[in-house]
């Protein structure tokens, strides 16, 4: 990488008392300080009464979507960047078009939630033949907890909710994988939080307390330059990161995140998470990490490669889009967006033929990275 670059974290899907969550914008953004985020994406049902509140705070930006689902209450889809609600009759595929119509940003949320609960139950994407969203939630902490959760482990799933975050479904990112091999396709992780007061006989307590929540998964964008001071300006940059997928997700209980890096190289020709580069024999992809795990590569939905270090080098020269999952003490940690390789140009030669075939070859080591590494926002 030959320019600067700069990392932010943050957390996405949040409901207020706006809908159905118990805690006001003030507050939220009162914790999301404490933690150290950077920005925080508030998503209250069908509605924008807190886009007031959008703005900085200190160096935390607020940004205030809202969540949309159809008439049956399902295909529930996350939206940014717009200055209205839209009707709330619509198709799925009526409000996708309308929020990409409109230049916003948005995200199929809790695809593949399946549970049967008496009380709460689940709100599934059902219409995968829909295009022009612009990305998938790929971990969503509620709907882990729910799925996870019986009679045997309530207590411990109630004392302890980020017990519940092993790992995205295989399911969801396979279709993500199959997706993003038609076009750019964003995965991100959000913590879906409420805050639902809860009582046990004449014991009261909150399932997934805001604190926790924002502990649990978190959402890390790179730009190329740092934040702006400017509301406007940093708001265009958050969503312009997510749009382009510069962009991955972690599990925050594993340790922070913070320095992941995950780009590809070949000669002068570079690209990090959401750009493309051309196939090439020497094409190389190059991770880096806070600390040692296990570092898997996929390359078109399937592993391809395993190794475990702080860093690693991956040779892959066949089209088709590669994506890294860290995985430390069993559970999934870091997930990493996608970089596109494209198809080589034929060469011209004397008889017309481009000359050699690449043959898909793997290789790993422990060789440290080269390239400019993000400017780490650490918890301080």
């Amino acid at each position: 990488m030959n320019k600067d670059l700069f990392e932010y974290q943050g957390a996405i899907h949040i409901h207020t008392t706006d809908s159905d969550g118990s805690k006001s914008h003030d507050e939220i953004i009162e914790l999301g300080k404490k933690y150290n985020l950077d920005f925080l994406m508030f998503t209250d049902h069908h509605t924008l009464k807190g886009i007031d509140k959008e703005g900085i705070y200190d160096r935390l930006v607020a940004l205030v979507g809202y969540e949309i689902n159809d008439k049956d209450e399902n295909n529930h889809y996350l939206a940014f960047g717009l200055d209205e609600v839209l009707p709330n009759n619509l198709e799925a595929h009526q409000y996708v078009s309308q929020v990409r119509r409109k230049k916003g940003l948005g995200i199929i949320a809790h695809p593949d939630e399946v549970r049967e609960h008496p009380k709460y139950r689940a709100y599934p994407w059902t219409d995968w033949s829909i295009r022009g969203y612009d990305g998938i939630e790929i971990w969503n902490h509620m709907s882990s907890w729910m799925e996870k959760a019986t009679a045997g482990n309530m207590l411990k799933f109630l004392l302890s909710p980020r017990s519940s975050l092993v790992s995205p479904t295989r399911e969801i990112l396979d279709i993500w994988d199959r997706e993003a091999q038609k076009r750019k396709v964003l995965g991100i992780g959000s913590i879906d939080v409420h805050a639902i007061p809860y009582k046990i006989g004449p014991f009261k307590l909150t399932i997934f307390p805001y604190k926790v929540q924002l502990n649990s998964i978190r959402t890390h964008i790179i730009t190329k330059k740092p934040m702006s001071k400017d509301f406007n300006e940093a708001k265009g940059m958050i969503l312009d990161a997510l749009k382009r997928c510069r962009t991955f997700f972690s599990n925050y209980r594993l340790g922070s995140a913070m320095g992941f890096r995950f780009w590809a190289e070949a000669g002068n020709r570079t690209a990090m998470m959401g750009e493309s580069i051309e196939a090439h024999p020497r094409l190389n992809f190059y991770v880096e990490l806070p600390e040692e795990a296990d570092i898997h590569l996929y390359h078109n939905g399937e592993k391809v490669i395993e190794y475990h270090g702080k860093s690693a080098v991956f040779r892959l020269e066949r089209p088709g889009v590669a994506r890294v999952e860290v995985i430390k003490d069993g559970k999934g940690w870091i997930y990493s967006n996608h970089i596109h390789i494209r198809k080589s140009r034929p060469k011209n030669t004397s008889n017309g033929h481009s000359g050699r075939t690449n043959k898909p070859r793997g290789q790993q080591h422990q060789s440290k990275p080269r390239g400019q590494r993000p400017r780490r926002r650490d918890s301080k």
